[in-house]
């Protein structure tokens, strides 16, 4: 431990003077000249148009619409091949868009997603970007398909918040808005109708406001991405610097209140329990929401409840590390990004998942509270849950006491770069709370837009814990992304001490130094019938420990790398692995209590693997990944296998196979975890979603089945059915457990 607490210092001098540096010369810089000037007209009197999806109003005209979109792909800088309109109109209390998407083939469109905020990269789709403080870094989308799906999205940072990389990180897709939306194919091709409610969204109110702004349009068959204000390659929507400007904006005062209550009943049979094995239950509560401000909002929470959310995807481990399962709680995936400080997935301060669960059963959550938005030119963020005490239904034990959850977020912007800290704190409360019983953390954070294309991610943090839990440590990283046009590449160095314990976060390993880095090219070819770009990437990272020796080494060489002009993708790899485990581990295990163990030792080993996928958009899809080689001190032969279905727009299904056959000096395994999914869209609105999964290794087939008819802002009505079963024996013991819920949520406004 004396030898973590002594290289610290080291970390935070270099972190501290990164911090000093970009106080002294960050500027704001200068954003493209030329870049499209739009204005907003205005509504009065009774003349609105009728959201329907058909552009046929005479209030469109009273504009000309935007027209002049240039494509990203395929080739960077020419003006779109099919032409589009947007028009943008205001009142008092909506924004309205319309689109004609025109098409020369308009029965030729592509409509393979009918679910709300389902991918729309593989689909003819529109999407809308507002930087509704017109400053660079955060935006709201909202999008939509010709089946006139809602797809919403809050752009944090420019989508790069925690050094997640051009690509994503800072895309929000949790965030459920209030806003209508209809769309319709027409002889014209197709058309969209928007009403975004201005109480939906967070600005600045006065007159003459001026937003940033951007369109993409994505042309499905030709595989072909266009946009408004033009975007370079190696970006996306959410590059929000290069937005145009929506002039003339008169923008009210925004003091809006939305309740939002729900009932909801449960059964639950456990037939793992030796009594007692069925629960009846019934439950209520209310989320309520806010604007204090036209840029501030407080969201409250009482008696929780998560009972429509989506199951969790199975994973096989074959690591001595633990896996991430992400967060699909509505309630803290909404400003999530605000609440990030870390290294995303592997130092993260703050993991919303701490709350609310405890040894994989749900935790009741008595209340909570989060404000969020901006406060004196700030990015604010203020979060505080109440959790009860939860105990074991099998053995009766106690899994957690009653515990109080408070994190407070503060973030300057200065240009397109921003810094701020993070405080995080877990208080045990109640009676079976000791004195003693907390942890806290504390960061401090930093991205500065060192370049117009290169960007630097700093972090130090700090946990604070009672001394027979190792007392307090620190943890740090530095690191640097850069793209451009052909190229892009990261490199970056992060370190966390032995006693780092941040207990709201998700740290897989302590004790360590890592290094990594990151190159891919991005070459386009010249014209092709078939072949649209070449990619090769590589990238290696080295763990060390606090004494400087090799733990864990990864390199990853994808040197053959082609992606099609139908967007199928086909290449091969080589990744190379090292692993130093210090004790025994356990890679596997089964219900017959047989086990598979890997010594301690230093491992190095090389595997190869085909990596491809046919057209996603085709209604018949299929990915692949095989891989053989060593794997440790044996060998290893597996495939990831999946092929989609898709029937029109409204049924769309998927079956995977995750399979692999090791075989070690330990002892020899196959794992296989195959996943069914099936989704069925009576209206954009209404859905009905199943996952069945087969796990080999634990012998079950769990399936998850949902039915939502949605009203607004994802509530309404929710049918949930769950069911596990044990494949070990097929007898009429198999059934370990079932349950069904109903959950109907109402959205009340004054």
């Amino acid at each position: 431990m004396a030898s973590s607490k002594c290289v610290m210092p080291r970390l935070r001098g270099v972190v501290v003077a990164a911090f000093m540096g970009a106080s002294l010369v960050i500027a704001v810089p200068s954003f493209a000249q030329g870049v499209p000037q739009l204005s907003v007209g205005h509504l009065t009197g009774e003349d609105r148009p009728v959201i329907d999806g058909k552009i046929s109003e005479e209030v469109w005209s009273a504009e000309a619409a935007y027209s002049a979109f240039t494509q990203q792909e395929p080739s960077q800088g020419q003006p779109a091949t099919e032409r589009t309109d947007v028009w943008f109109f205001m009142d008092e209390t909506n924004l309205y868009v319309a689109v004609v998407c025109y098409d020369t083939e308009p029965n030729s469109l592509v409509v393979s997603q009918s679910r709300r905020d389902a991918n729309l990269g593989d689909t003819d789709s529109v999407q809308i970007l507002l930087d509704t403080f017109n400053d660079g870094q955060n935006a709201f989308v909202f999008g939509t398909n010709p089946f006139g799906i809602e797809y919403d999205a809050q752009v944090m940072g420019e989508g790069q918040t925690g050094g997640g990389g051009f690509r994503g990180g800072g895309l929000n897709l949790a965030w459920d808005a209030d806003w209508t939306v209809r769309a319709s194919p027409s002889e014209r091709g197709w058309e969209a109708e928007f009403a975004i409610p201005l109480r939906t969204l967070r600005y600045e109110p006065g007159q003459d406001r001026v937003w940033g702004v951007n369109v993409q349009r994505n042309i499905r068959r030709k595989n072909e991405q266009v946009f408004l204000a033009p975007v370079p390659r190696g970006y996306s929507l959410q590059r929000v610097s290069v937005a145009g400007k929506l002039n003339g904006l008169n923008l009210p005062s925004r003091r809006d209140l939305k309740f939002t209550p729900f009932v909801a009943g449960s059964f639950n049979d456990d037939k793992t329990l030796l009594t007692d094995t069925v629960d009846r239950g019934g439950d209520i509560g209310l989320d309520v929401k806010w604007g204090v401000r036209a840029d501030l909002t407080l969201d409250l929470s009482v008696n929780t409840d998560f009972a429509q959310v989506e199951a969790d995807e199975e994973q096989v481990n074959l690591t001595r590390f633990a896996l991430f399962f992400p967060e699909k709680r509505s309630f803290f995936l909404e400003n999530a990004q605000v609440f990030q400080l870390g290294q995303p997935r592997e130092i993260d301060l703050f993991f919303s998942r701490r709350i609310g669960l405890a040894g994989g059963q749900p935790v009741d959550i008595i209340g909570a509270g989060r404000l969020s938005g901006k406060l004196g030119g700030n990015n604010v963020g203020f979060l505080n849950v109440q959790t009860d005490s939860a105990v074991d239904r099998r053995t009766g034990a106690t899994i957690s006491q009653a515990n109080n959850f408070s994190v407070v977020r503060v973030q300057r912007e200065v240009g397109r770069s921003n810094f701020g800290a993070m405080f995080v704190n877990r208080q045990g409360v109640g009676d079976l709370a000791t004195a003693d019983d907390y942890n806290r953390s504390l960061g401090l954070d930093l991205a500065w837009q060192a370049t117009t294309n290169g960007k630097l991610f700093a972090f130090i943090a700090r946990t604070d814990s009672p001394a027979s839990k190792g007392g307090s440590d620190y943890a740090g990283r530095v690191y640097y992304n850069y793209a451009n046009n052909l190229w892009s590449g990261n490199a970056g160095y992060s370190q966390v001490g032995e006693d780092f314990n941040p207990e709201v976060g998700f740290l897989p390993r302590r004790a360590y130094r890592k290094l990594q880095g990151r190159y891919a090219l991005d070459y386009q070819p010249g014209r092709s019938t078939w072949l649209r770009r070449i990619a090769p990437h590589a990238s290696f990272d080295a763990t060390m420990n606090l004494q400087n020796e090799l733990e864990t080494s990864q390199g990853h060489w994808h040197f053959l790398d082609f992606r099609t002009n139908s967007g199928a993708r086909f290449g091969y790899v080589i990744n190379t692995e090292q692993d130093r485990p210090r004790q025994p581990f356990r890679v596997y295990s089964d219900v017959t209590g047989r086990t598979v163990t890997i010594p301690a030792g230093n491992y190095a080993w090389t595997q190869g693997m085909f990596e491809g996928n046919t057209d996603p958009s085709a209604p018949i899809n299929a990915s692949l990944r095989q891989r053989i080689g060593r794997f440790y001190d044996g060998d290893f032969l597996g495939w990831d296998a999946t092929v989609g279905f898709r029937f029109g727009a409204r049924l769309i299904s998927e079956i995977g196979w995750d399979h692999s056959d090791i075989d070690l000096p330990g002892g020899s395994f196959t794992t296989d975890l195959i996943p069914i999914k099936v989704s069925y869209s009576f209206t954009s609105l209404a859905n009905l979603q199943a996952l069945i999964q087969y796990n080999k290794q634990r012998s079950t087939i769990s399936s998850n089945i949902r039915l939502a008819l949605l009203d607004r802002s994802n509530t309404g009505l929710f049918l949930v059915y769950n069911d596990r079963r044990d494949t070990s024996s097929f007898t009429r013991e198999e059934l370990l457990g079932r349950s069904f819920i109903i959950k109907y949520t109402r959205l009340l406004e004054l």
